[in-house]
């Protein structure tokens, strides 16, 4: 068996399928990425447009900005796989918080986007999986929240560059770290007070939604342990760079990437 790509770059899994899931898992990751830069037309009033957009996909119908492929896909592998369509709206209500600058002022504001956006997502590629009782739902839940969050750590300098932040400005102010320094360095000390923060929140996560894999079948449950066992090789190697984020991109050498392999094939979660 050879080693899967590094997951450098985390989140949950779309090629480990086979036949029409495979395509369906796809549509859905393509629904997802395609409302992460929304555009919203000229002259039109940002609130009632994604209020009428969140509509239009509940009732699976074209989404503006959209490709209308990629609707048509998202809508079919629902249909197919008897996948709710709110989870699609869900995700077109938080992309409204992705419209023009991103800020969220604490905690609680930031979980309840990543209500809306990530657990949605993780949800249809669960239940996609045939994860479909509610204590599954709230593994895979867990874990979107913990790959959102992470990947949102690792890019962080490139999300300040498009104006998104995804660390509660509240906390940012607790440990007296600007936007100008979270956007460009150096890591000092309060700075690596707020991002270990952030990192045990990730982590909680993760912890929280690992049992998921145990009801997943062979090949994907495999996926999802490399991936479950990678974040955690992230979240170590930022440590071990003092959250250094801008030096050099944050990524894994080859020899941990083996060791991550060996955990995902004999390791325990």
């Amino acid at each position: 068996m050879d080693a899967p790509p590094a997951p450098d770059l985390p989140r949950p899994f779309y090629n480990e399928w086979w036949g029409a899931r495979r395509a369906a898992a796809r549509a859905l990751w393509d629904w997802h990425t395609a409302l992460w830069h929304p555009q919203v037309p000229a002259g039109s009033e940002v609130e009632a447009y994604f209020d009428a957009e969140r509509a239009r996909a509940e009732a699976g119908e074209r989404v503006r900005g959209m490709p209308e492929s990629t609707a048509t896909a998202a809508y079919e592998a629902c249909a197919t796989y008897d996948l709710p369509r709110e989870w699609l709206g869900a995700q077109v209500e938080a992309a409204r918080l992705l419209h023009g600058p991103t800020r969220f002022e604490t905690a609680d504001r930031l979980d309840t986007f990543v209500r809306l956006w990530a657990a949605p997502h993780a949800r249809l590629l669960a239940a996609l999986a045939g994860c479909t009782n509610s204590v599954q739902r709230s593994w895979a839940d867990a874990l979107g929240r913990g790959f959102f969050l992470l990947a949102r750590l690792v890019r962080l300098p490139t999300d300040l560059a498009q104006d998104r932040l995804f660390v509660p400005r509240a906390e940012c102010r607790k440990y007296g770290v600007g936007i100008d320094q979270l956007r460009t360095g150096p890591a000092t000390e309060p700075l690596q007070r707020l991002l270990w923060t952030q990192s045990v929140r990730v982590r909680d996560a993760l912890q929280r939604g690992r049992l998921l894999a145990r009801d997943l079948g062979g090949r994907r449950r495999y996926a999802l342990r490399w991936y479950w066992h990678g974040a955690l090789a992230l979240l170590e190697e930022m440590q071990r760079r003092d959250y250094d984020l801008w030096t050099e991109p944050l990524r894994l050498s080859r020899f941990r990437r083996l060791e991550v392999w060996l955990q995902m094939l004999f390791g325990r979660s």
